[in-house]
């Protein structure tokens, strides 16, 4: 019997060097925002905790916003899917709410303090912007949810209005991760979190 041979271009690409230090920028990037602020970060702690020079810094990022961009573009399809079990449902569906909220607690506990630095930016576009998005496109899910929900007789009839009261949700629980505490009891932000959003959207 012949040994299959391999088809060409099937070789896994081994990363190339300039992939391998825009990581190490990446990994310590993730590592300091856990213990400061973009603001007290420096481009000079960045660069040595990715051992490279300043100037080498450069080459691969234009300045601190953009590391975080990049960190958090990597968090997006991971905030967009925690919840869609429980949009795709009819109704309120507790076990797959349930599951969305111990999705977002765990994302916040192993992301928090790069989460925070999006959630907390008021002053720089980049962030800004990406928060925005996400907002966006977790309340345009969660409004057409409560429409269906509503049209099928399953939760209350407004005002708020579903965009209104979508954003509202979304509001109440991102406050309350944004303020979760290092070590805090996860079990019970869960149980928190599925309390208000069963009361918000269908009243028990």
């Amino acid at each position: 019997m012949t040994t299959p041979q391999a088809q060409p271009g099937a070789r896994r690409r081994t990363p190339s060097r300039g992939d391998r230090r825009e990581l190490a920028i990446l990994d310590g990037a993730r590592a300091l925002l856990e213990v400061k602020s973009l603001a007290q970060l420096t481009v000079d702690e960045l660069a040595g905790a990715a051992g490279i020079s300043r100037s080498s810094f450069y080459f691969y990022f234009d300045g601190k916003p953009a590391v975080l961009t990049a960190l958090l573009d990597g968090l997006s399809e991971e905030l967009a899917a925690e919840n869609g079990p429980w949009l795709d449902a009819l109704g309120p569906d507790v076990p797959a709410l349930r599951q969305a909220m111990a999705h977002s607690a765990a994302l916040w506990s192993t992301h928090g303090g790069l989460l925070r630095q999006a959630w907390r930016a008021d002053d720089c576009g980049p962030l800004v912007a990406w928060r925005e998005g996400v907002v966006q496109r977790g309340t345009t899910r969660t409004a057409a949810k409560i429409v269906r929900d509503r049209d099928a007789g399953l939760a209350p009839q407004g005002p708020p209005s579903p965009e209104v009261l979508a954003r509202m949700l979304h509001a109440v629980r991102n406050d309350a991760l944004v303020e979760r505490r290092p070590g805090a009891d996860d079990a019970q932000l869960v149980d928190d979190l599925v309390a208000v959003t069963l009361r918000l959207l269908y009243g028990t």
